[in-house]
């Protein structure tokens, strides 16, 4: 592609510059610039030596990663294996992992939690606190308000950022796991968790707004680049488009919803029930869009194509339309738990203040009706097929996702500890997401990289673990470029961002100029890189080096003796590069594609092989439910066609699963014409298809008659034909039907060796070839099956005996041969290729089990890459955005969101009737004193009522709880950072002074 040829122009460039940078400080002596490139804390970049090699060393470093990930996707050592799932083995390793991380429990932050009565917390009035902490025994819940607040830090809270990362990392586990293996039994599970990570974009980025108040175009920016930078990139050198990573424009475009709703009107965002009447017409916004089909989701996404491409098989605008349909209520209910947090914690440090029994009962109350929401959710919904479920996990997804979040949080202990293992997987989420599609698997997540053939656990470790190392170092580097580009300042912001842009283009000019005058190779893209590396080396030199060496040590400048070592290094190091790939290139395998029409040479080049079939998940179902026994040593095995390796590398031949037939095929028709053994061909592509029976003996099917089905949406005939002149007749009615068919599979000659005189025959073969050609003049491709091996001691007839022996069947085999008529079909499918080795097994001399047919059929499949185009199908009309509109289950979601909104409650009102029971307040009762400590500290406008005064006078300690702690450090995940609980402001600087309103 075009693309990656410019990305191998850019960062080929930076390489020679880098390189020759690099042998420039060691000639001369001088290491501080070598040395700055190490530093792990980013500085803005500036005009000077030291600034601008570390720039380079950090994008050479990236450069690699992703020739890295393109060498793995386009010329791997060995062919991408298949996806195959194993059920034991899947949830063996999901298991594996929660026994591993209860090793790596951790107490949060190192901070130990208070949990001595007499540590709890009383405020003036605190009647019940004070009987607590004298021992008094537990009085029944009075009617005035309880006052005793159980401490609280950001290590211990709801939703500690330690917590979140356990939530993301094991989430993300299991989302890798289920597309390694193509778990599709567990795709409803992974849909809620993409939703918790959809719903986590709201919480953090409300907690980031409300907090911060910074609306900046440099957060905005900053943002961006997060969620952004590495995808860019990976589109610009893999050829893809950003529709194949949904995740990054879904949480793009629900950060943006958040930002522009926080921005708006943001004096509102400190006002009780302003902020809530905003968030309110948002969400009539999200009903209106995506809940009624008014055509405002089109309106709205106007510019989106609707032509097919690469990750939006039906256009943008579908795609786009059915992911962000998805989730979208999921952001938005986070920002309504983010609103409501600072009440949330304190009512249930308050219930936690309680007697032991009080808040037992209490706590049950609130997890009882979340219990009872989560079982009919189990039950009902979640049960559904993978389509209808799609239907519906925008409107259910959340009650799992509040469920969890309760039960997590429901007792301080469980709180205040998290599993280090999760946490640290969580830290990388976007990137792991992202590089999942080219370096754990490949083929845009469709296939899995093969460093170790043969030995699928092995390789699994030993991928698994490059593939975590580079996600880590991608992260790092992300955030380092950012440090570096993209700093607290607008002006250096958009200046770097133009430089890049002006860089890309730069790259992609040279890239279409070298296509367009047809020279585009390894040593032209080689021969530009060094040239523009070598121009960008001497620029730097000229305008830095003096400078730079004049800092250092007087030796330095000896390094100017010899300017051209530096630039011969930075192109050796390219060229040396460049070599390796091409002999990676031409050592290795190729990337999986629609084979070229050059591999049908070798589609009947393969024999039958020995799998051992048993494995240990067989092995345990068949002893318990059949009572069989036995050790490895008692598998049976059985034999299955496969290809040898041809020296072509892009004749890689695969066995096609009914998925791939059905979108190769889907929409066109397949006609079969011959005899039986072109039948039984027939029936076993229906097998492939779905139809499990086709062929199955039965002796009220009438054998010698045509046959029509449709399958998956392919139109499949066979017509009866058994002799040269028959085929040629019904081979000229396919023709002049209305709609030409995909292809043609035609057979025969077995029934003119018993049934025709020579004279007729031959006639019979001349007029086929005529018709034949004719197929091929109309662009219709026909293929031509050569009659199986005869196994003639099984012949059951001396009519068969004597004329239709495997020697006499050669005959007729050379006859076609040599008369034309294989030379006039588009494919030839070799019968005795994929029989001869079965013969034995031919119970009437002619006929094979079904398994043998469907070793001929998959050779069919593989040629039908080139024998049948690829087919523009226009958008299915009920592929329309406003397709998964539920007026019902959105105006349900409308009413429960005002519920949250109106009633302050973080439970979506789980939790106002046990508040007002036990602690004599509504969680909207509880705003003020919530609120206020929030904004005390962080210096946001006074919240007016009683209990804030109250907390004003008597504001005696600082463990009140902190919603600083839902802010994120610049660390990564799938939810934008800043997203993710940190620790108090009191013990991580803000890194902006906020300022009121």
């Amino acid at each position: 592609a075009t693309s990656s040829v410019a990305a191998a122009i850019l960062f080929g460039s930076v390489g020679v510059a880098c390189a020759g940078m690099y042998v420039r400080c060691n000639v001369a002596g001088d290491v501080r610039a070598i040395n700055a490139a190490y530093n792990p804390r980013a500085s803005p970049l500036t005009f000077s030596y030291a600034s601008v090699y570390t720039l380079f060393h950090h994008i050479t470093v990236f450069g690699a990663i992703l020739l890295f990930a393109y060498m793995a996707e386009f010329h791997p050592p060995y062919p991408h294996s298949e996806k195959s799932y194993d059920r034991d083995q899947f949830f063996f390793l999901t298991f594996l992992l929660i026994f591993a991380a209860c090793f790596t429990v951790r107490r949060n932050g190192g901070v130990t939690f208070l949990k001595d009565k007499d540590k709890v917390k009383k405020v003036k009035g605190g009647n019940e606190a004070a009987k607590l902490v004298d021992g008094a025994p537990p009085s029944p819940p009075s009617r005035e308000p309880v006052s005793a607040t159980a401490p609280a830090s950001p290590h211990n809270d709801v939703l500690s950022r330690d917590q979140t990362e356990e939530w993301k990392g094991w989430m993300q586990f299991m989302f890798l796991l289920y597309h390694y293996y193509h778990a599709e039994e567990v795709y409803n599970s992974i849909r809620i968790m993409i939703t918790c990570y959809v719903w986590m974009t709201g919480f953090g980025n409300f907690s980031f707004f409300y907090l911060k108040q910074d609306y900046s175009a440099v957060r905005v920016l900053q943002m961006l680049w997060r969620l952004n930078f590495l995808v860019f990139f990976l589109c610009l050198s893999q050829g893809t488009t950003y529709i194949l990573y949904y995740i990054c424009p879904l949480h793009t475009f629900f950060f943006g919803m958040v930002y522009v709703s926080m921005s708006t009107m943001r004096s509102l965002n400190y006002s009780k029930y302003g902020l809530r009447i905003k968030l309110a017409c948002l969400a009539f916004f999200i009903f209106l869009t995506w809940d009624v089909d008014t055509g405002l989701f089109q309106l709205l996404h106007f510019f989106l194509g609707r032509t097919p491409q690469l990750g939006a098989g039906v256009g943008v605008m579908w795609e786009w339309y059915f992911r962000s349909t998805l989730d979208h209520w999921s952001t938005f209910l986070g920002m309504i738990f983010a609103a409501n947090f600072p009440i949330t914690s304190l009512l249930g440090r308050r219930l936690e203040a309680l007697p032991p029994a009080q808040h037992f009962i209490a706590k049950a109350a609130i997890g009882a009706p979340l219990l009872v929401a989560s079982y009919y959710w189990a039950t009902g919904p979640f049960l559904q097929g993978k389509f209808d479920y799609n239907a519906t996990n925008c409107y259910y997804g959340f009650v799992p996702l509040i469920t969890y979040i309760y039960f997590r949080n429901i007792h301080p202990t469980l709180r205040s500890y998290s599993l280090n293992m999760l946490h640290e997987i969580g830290k990388t989420t976007l990137e792991t997401y992202l590089m999942q599609h080219h370096i754990w698997l490949t083929s845009n997540a469709k296939s899995l990289l093969t460093l170790v053939p043969g030995w699928p656990k092995v390789n699994f470790l030993v991928v698994t673990a490059i593939y975590f190392f580079v996600s880590r170092r991608l992260y790092k580097l992300t955030l380092y470029l950012r440090g570096m580009l993209m700093p607290d300042n607008v002006g250096t912001c958009l200046r770097s961002l133009a430089a890049i842009l002006g860089a890309v283009m730069a790259s992609y000019c040279a890239a279409v100029t070298l296509d367009f005058t047809g020279v585009v190779s390894l040593i032209s893209i080689c021969v530009v890189a060094v040239c523009g590396g070598t121009a960008l080396h001497i620029y730097i030199h000229t305008k830095t080096w003096k400078t730079h060496v004049s800092k250092g040590s007087p030796e330095a400048a000896a390094g100017e003796a010899n300017n051209m070592l530096p630039l011969v290094a930075g192109a050796a190091c390219l060229v040396f590069l460049a070599g390796g790939c091409r002999a990676a290139a031409l050592g290795g395998a190729g990337k999986v594609a629609a084979l070229p029409k050059e591999c049908g040479d070798f589609a009947n080049d393969g024999q039958w092989v020995q799998v051992n079939t048993c494995n240990e998940f067989q092995r345990g179902v068949v002893q318990i439910d059949y009572g069989v026994r036995g050790d490895l040593s008692d598998c049976g095995g059985r034999s299955v066609w496969g290809w040898n390796v041809p020296d072509d590398k892009r004749c890689r031949f695969v066995q096609r699963n009914a998925k791939s037939v059905k979108t190769a095929l889907a929409g066109g028709q397949v006609v079969f014409v011959g005899d039986s053994l072109t039948r039984n061909v027939y029936h076993a592509l229906c097998r492939v298809l779905g139809d499990t029976g086709a062929g199955a003996y039965s002796t009220d099917v009438e054998p010698h008659t045509d046959i029509t089905k449709e399958l998956a949406g392919v139109h499949l005939e066979f017509r009866w034909a058994p002799l040269a002149s028959e085929q040629a007749t019904r081979l000229a009615e396919v023709l002049k039907q209305r709609a030409a068919p995909d292809a043609i599979v035609m057979g025969g000659g077995l029934w003119d060796t018993l049934h025709s005189e020579k004279d007729i025959h031959e006639a019979g073969i001349k007029n086929l070839i005529k018709e034949m050609r004719a197929a091929d003049k109309a662009g219709v491709p026909v293929v031509w099956q050569v009659p199986t091996t005869i196994n003639d001691p099984a012949l059951n007839s001396e009519k068969k005996r004597g004329n239709m022996t495997e020697r006499e069947v050669q005959k007729v085999r050379d006859i076609y041969k040599a008369k034309g008529v294989l030379s006039s079909a588009r494919f030839v499918l070799d019968g005795p290729s994929f029989t001869s080795k079965r013969a034995a097994e031919s119970y009437d001399g002619v006929h094979y089990p079904a398994y043998v047919y469907d070793a001929g059929v998959q050779i069919l499949l593989n040629a039908f890459d080139w024998l049948v185009p690829e087919k523009y199908l226009p958008p299915n009309s009920q592929n329309e955005p406003g397709k998964n509109a539920n007026v019902f289950l959105g105006a349900m979601m409308l009413a429960l969101s005002f519920v949250g909104l109106f009633f302050f409650d973080g439970y979506f009102g789980a939790s106002v009737l046990v508040s007002k029971i036990f602690l004599g307040q509504t969680p909207s009762e509880l705003y003020a004193e919530a609120l206020a400590p929030v904004h005390e500290k962080h210096g946001l406008p006074a919240v007016a009522g009683e209990a804030a005064a109250v907390f004003k006078k008597n504001n005696e300690t600082d463990e009140d709880v902190e919603m600083s702690g839902l802010l994120l450090k610049d660390n990564d995940c799938l939810v934008p950072d800043h997203t993710k609980p940190t620790p108090s402001l009191s013990e991580e600087p803000l890194r902006k002074e906020t300022r009121a309103h």
